[in-house]
Parts: structure tokens; C-alpha cells; sequence
């Protein structure tokens, strides 16, 4: 039996997979607070991540990962 993936992705403005963090996330709750302070949400996204191409199955990219992509939770901009 295989561990359950841990990982979650941060996904930035840009939506760009090269560049996107993936960083560990224990128990996968909505909420992510990253080291710098910032919290990013769930937001049922997923990425997929990882695999090799397999020329048997048709150059099909296989062995991929299924992981969370957190969005940034935007600080308030109201004064109130």
C-alpha cells in the first residue's frame, strides 16, 4: 500500500505549471499558510504533475499525479 500524496500546488496569477510551487500540505485541509505569511484556498482544482510519455501506449503521458492547486486568498482592500 502506497502512502497518500501529500503535495499540494500553489498556483500562481499567471496559471503556469513551470513555475507554480508545489510544496507539502499533511491532511490537505482547505487553507494553506505558506512560510511568507500568505494563505491560499482550495478551490477544487487539480493539476496533474509528473509522468513519462509511453511510446507503447500511443505517446499517452503516463504515471501522473493528481494534486490540489491552491489559489491565493487575496487580502481586503476595504477600508471599513
Amino acid at each position: 500500500m502506497t502512502a497518500p500524496d501529500t503535495r499540494i500546488v500553489l498556483r500562481g496569477r499567471q496559471v503556469s505549471e513551470g513555475n507554480d510551487l508545489i510544496v507539502d500540505h499533511p491532511g490537505q485541509p482547505a487553507d494553506y499558510v505558506h512560510t511568507d505569511g500568505t494563505v491560499w484556498t482550495w478551490q477544487g482544482r487539480w493539476r496533474l504533475v509528473g509522468g513519462v510519455r509511453d511510446v507503447h501506449e500511443r505517446g499517452r503521458i503516463i504515471g501522473r499525479d493528481h494534486l490540489r492547486a491552491y489559489d491565493l486568498v487575496e487580502a481586503s482592500t476595504d477600508s471599513n
